[in-house]
């Protein structure tokens, strides 16, 4: 990831961050830059034009997190968007494009965990295809709940036609520094597979 994507990344953070009433200082900050520069990271920003949100996703580890790494898992530590650029379909290409990659680079399952108030973001999981596990953690004054999917089941579940307009985002798998844009073909495909399956009901 280029220094100036790194930077934008860490600002998209700290602004969504703060929104929410949940600003960090700076050695916070530094650590975020630290998890997105990892050898092992697979960090992500969207474009419209400039970048409005991230997402970073890491190798998953076994027993939530606490244990030795877990070759099937991708876990996402985070997704987040810009303020200003929230509730405009930028977290669902994101997260589409995460599972996207783990079952490229083969993944069986993708985990997150995120806060049982944050419905927003629940449901951002949820419209990809994941689902909670049942599995709880405590946070300082809530709980976090886990949901997963397997990536081979979770390729477009439950996302419409009326949804793809969302996907215009630009989306950069950074850690080699090359852009995806989801094409007009993309678009052409799901409406065709979606008028296929009125035609058969």
């Amino acid at each position: 990831m280029r220094s100036e994507e790194i930077d934008a990344a860490v600002s998209v953070w700290r602004e969504a961050n703060v929104a929410r009433g949940a600003p960090h200082g700076p050695a916070r900050t530094e650590r975020i830059r630290a998890k997105l520069s990892a050898p092992d990271a697979l960090p992500f920003v969207a474009f419209r034009p400039d970048i409005v949100g991230m997402a970073l996703a890491e190798p998953g580890r076994l027993d939530d997190g606490a244990g030795d790494l877990d070759p099937t898992l991708l876990h996402i530590s985070m997704v987040f968007v810009r303020p200003t650029a929230q509730r405009t379909g930028v977290g669902l290409p994101l997260v589409m494009h995460v599972l996207d990659v783990a079952r490229s680079s083969g993944y069986r399952r993708v985990g997150v965990w995120t806060a049982q108030e944050n419905r927003a973001a629940r449901k951002l999981y949820e419209r990809a295809g994941m689902t909670p596990t049942g599995k709880t953690t405590p946070l300082r004054s809530s709980l976090a709940l886990q949901y997963e999917c397997l990536v081979e089941e979770s390729r477009r579940r439950d996302l419409g036609v009326d949804d793809v307009a969302d996907l215009w985002a630009e989306v950069t798998p950074a850690p080699e520094g090359e852009s995806l844009k989801l094409a007009e073909n993309e678009l052409r495909a799901m409406r065709r597979e979606k008028h296929t399956k009125e035609g058969q009901s």
